[in-house]
């Protein structure tokens, strides 16, 4: 009888247990996300359901400024690399701009994911940071 109640319960742990970790669709609401001196982002691929409410923990890990900018599904970034020097232009293209942080600087940001699923390109606007490969991909999911 006691192995029976035993041979339960474990059954039941383990059903519990199972439950407790399904339904992960590795969409998030909260991202944290972390730029370094190596020019790249930390994860660099992230992914959101369409339409949520998303806040961004934006890190700079690194000692020089970086920046976190999320394009528009039409946006290509080497046009708006290339139009960088004209900030209202670029801010037409962007969905989310954080401003340059300080080495070891954070901040939060809220945002609403793309109603369009996707995939959307975030980069660092300085100087030569996305070409260095600062670059990441937001993927927007139904």
């Amino acid at each position: 009888m006691k192995s029976r109640i035993l041979i339960t319960f474990f059954v039941l742990l383990l059903a519990g247990l199972l439950i407790g970790c399904g339904g992960n669709d590795q969409t998030q609401n909260t991202l944290t996300i972390s730029a370094s001196d190596d020019f790249k982002y930390d994860p660099e691929t992230v992914t959101v359901k369409a339409g949520e409410e998303v806040t961004l923990n934006f890190n700079n890990k690194g000692e020089v400024e970086h920046s976190f900018n999320l394009l528009k599904a039409d946006a290509e970034l080497e046009h708006v690399l290339k139009e960088a020097d004209d900030e209202e232009h670029m801010h037409e293209e962007l969905i989310l701009d954080v401003h340059e942080l300080a080495g070891g600087e954070s901040v939060t940001e809220t945002f609403t994911a793309p109603a369009e699923p996707g995939d959307y390109v975030f980069f660092c606007s300085l100087p030569g940071h996305a070409e260095a490969g600062e670059v990441g991909t937001l993927t927007v999911v139904p």
